[in-house]
């Protein structure tokens, strides 16, 4: 009886593994998404507090655009490396 447990969990550990990645996908996804919300908020939000608080805008916008760049910069090689499936493409 033992060994039918382990045939069982040794022919069943791909589906598990394969279960396990897509979580973690969706897990990833909801993240993005959660980022990409809190982001477009901003977007709208920041330039409307710069002007109630009589901000120049485009000592803002000059900025904005430094910090981006260094990101993009910075993140750029992470991004386009992606691994799917434990196979990294490049």
């Amino acid at each position: 009886m033992n060994k039918d447990l382990e045939n069982l969990l040794n022919s069943l550990e791909p589906e598990v593994d394969k279960k396990c990645f897509e979580l973690k996908q969706k897990q990833k996804e909801r993240k993005l998404q959660k980022l990409f919300i809190i982001t477009s908020i901003m977007l709208l939000v920041l330039p409307s507090i710069l002007i109630i608080a009589n901000i120049n805008i485009w000592s803002f916008i000059i900025g904005a655009i430094a910090v981006t760049s260094t990101i993009v910069i910075i993140m750029l090689p992470i991004a386009l490396k992606q691994e799917v499936r434990g196979e990294c493409y490049e």
